[in-house]
This record gives structure tokens, C-alpha cells and sequence, in this order.
């Protein structure tokens, strides 16, 4: 990361994890769960405490669900700035980058932190449409505000 702003970078990653975060809160509360923001973040936190503890769990359970939320998307966000800057390719279509990169936390959430996590899905039981509709939520709201974020950042830069 040579000639690079690292706390500019730093602030560009806060925002598009702040984002890409926000956006896909809400479109999980207003897609998949009919406007139950406290079902959602209980849901994730369920992932790390159990189903029982987090939906008994109140109030604490829905803050730890949403820093277990923002967690995992700064995590998603730190690993493409990171790609980003190694990887040449990363920087020609933010719209087929999103696309792919949407698809693959996908894959990695649902086939290897949900697998571990304490909710215990069966990963057989993955819809069409659910499947379909994960994919679109992190495509459109996670994915491209990273991407784009990350291209933002770089444009400017080189402006500079």
C-alpha cells in the first residue's frame, strides 16, 4: 500500500462498511423479515449465543446481533480494499466485480460461517428464490457500495 492516504483509505473503508451495513439491515428487515427490525438482529446474534439465548435475550441481544452485523460487513469491506489493491482485474467493472463478489460472500456466509455458527441450518433446505434473493440483497447492497467505494477512493487519489 505504498503513496497510499492510509487514513484516508481507513475513513473510505468506515463509510462503505457504515453503508453496505445499513443497506443490507434494512433490506433484510423490509425484504425478508416484514419490518421486524428486532427478529433480524436477534437472528444474527442467535449465530453466535444460541436461538434461545438471543431471542429471550432482549435489548442485549439485539446490539450484539448488530455488531455482529457491522462486524461481518467491515470484515467483507477490509478483505476487498485488500484484493483491490493486489488484483488488477478488480478495477474494470464495478457492476461484474459487485456481481461477483455479492455471489461469493454468499457462498462463503451460507456454506461456511452459517455451517459453524449456532443456529445449525441444513444447508439442504436452501430455496430457489431464497437463494436468488440473498444473492440480490448482497449484490446490490453490499457488494456494489463496497466496490464503488473502493473505486470512489482510487479515482480520487489519482485526481489528487
Amino acid at each position: 500500500m505504498s503513496n497510499q492516504n492510509i487514513p484516508g483509505l481507513l475513513l473510505t473503508g468506515i463509510i462503505a462498511t457504515l453503508i453496505a451495513g445499513t443497506l443490507d439491515a434494512l433490506a433484510a428487515i423490509y425484504i425478508l423479515a416484514a419490518g421486524q427490525a428486532k427478529m433480524v438482529f436477534q437472528y444474527i446474534a442467535a449465530g453466535a449465543i444460541g436461538r434461545e439465548a438471543a431471542f429471550l435475550g432482549g435489548n442485549r441481544s439485539i446490539l450484539i446481533g448488530v455488531v455482529f452485523h457491522y462486524l461481518i460487513t467491515a470484515i467483507f469491506t477490509l478483505f476487498f480494499f485488500i484484493l483491490y489493491q493486489r488484483e488488477a482485474l478488480l478495477r474494470r467493472n464495478a457492476g461484474v466485480v459487485a456481481f461477483i463478489y455479492g455471489t461469493l460472500m454468499w457462498v462463503v456466509m451460507n456454506f461456511l460461517v452459517l455451517p459453524v455458527s449456532k443456529l445449525k441450518l441444513d444447508i439442504n433446505k436452501f430455496t430457489f428464490k431464497g437463494t436468488i434473493t440473498g444473492i440480490a440483497i448482497l449484490i446490490i447492497c453490499v457488494a456494489l457500495p463496497i466496490v464503488l467505494a473502493r473505486y470512489w477512493y482510487e479515482n480520487k487519489r489519482k485526481a489528487a
